[in-house]
């Protein structure tokens, strides 16, 4: 085995093999360990901010997640989040945190067209936060044994705050061991989904869930939207 080789393995077993998602291709970031997911439509940083500067023509929108008592400094004024508070700056906002632990997740301004589920039907007894006509932010709320009859996501990554264990009940009263776990302080994406949900926990769920927003068609609507657009030419 060359020198060269060795080193590299010794590297790569020191700090990890790198983790698909946690690139900073297209991101520029003072600290690539904070990267918790960076794919064509999201980033995700813990206790970081992207270089907006540096990212003008990739970085969108920013949504922070406060995981604790959380202090920001915008220049301007001072924001004060508590756990699963969020605050939304728009592209090329600055701010600094001074104190706490949080998320920073970021829409990419040129990403894939979006996806969407089959069918579009609004989730309820969640509590929308933020919304615009592009992204929305919204605590996903449950109360134990609870169940969110069948609903719609789009592209979005989950904020995961309280422990508890989902299950979709159309399938599964009882969850699959290991399956459907909400782990305190992590992060996830998703891809567009139709489900149904039930807390089969003592406590509630409480997620933050960070949402591209659709003009949602159905697959023969957008289909007859495409033909009549052909017709009329």
């Amino acid at each position: 085995m060359s020198k060269t080789l060795f080193n590299l393995l010794t590297v790569l077993l020191f700090f990890g093999f790198p983790q698909q998602g946690k690139s900073a291709e297209n991101l520029s970031v003072s600290v690539t360990d904070s990267i918790e997911i960076n794919n064509p439509y999201f980033y995700v940083l813990r206790n970081s901010s992207a270089n907006v500067s540096a990212d003008s023509s990739t970085v969108g929108k920013r949504v922070v997640v406060a995981l604790n008592s959380v202090k920001i400094n915008t220049g301007r004024k001072i924001i004060q989040l508590e756990r699963g508070q969020v605050t939304v700056f728009q592209p090329k906002e600055t701010y600094q945190v001074a104190r706490g632990k949080f998320f920073e997740v970021g829409f990419k301004q040129k990403h894939p067209e979006l996806k969407r589920p089959e069918e579009w039907i609004e989730p309820t007894k969640n509590i929308v936060v933020y919304d615009d006509a592009e992204i929305r932010v919204f605590e996903e709320r449950l109360e134990p044994h609870d169940i969110r009859e069948v609903h719609s996501h789009a592209q979005r990554v989950v904020v995961r705050l309280n422990l508890v264990q989902l299950t979709d009940p159309r399938f599964h009263d009882v969850p699959k061991p290991g399956s459907g776990i909400q782990v305190p302080n992590t992060v996830k994406y998703a891809e567009p989904i139709v489900h149904a949900v039930k807390n089969t926990s003592d406590i509630p769920l409480f997620n933050i869930v960070i949402e591209y927003k659709i003009d949602y068609q159905s697959p023969e609507s957008r289909v007859q939207s495409q033909e009549s657009r052909l017709n009329s030419h």
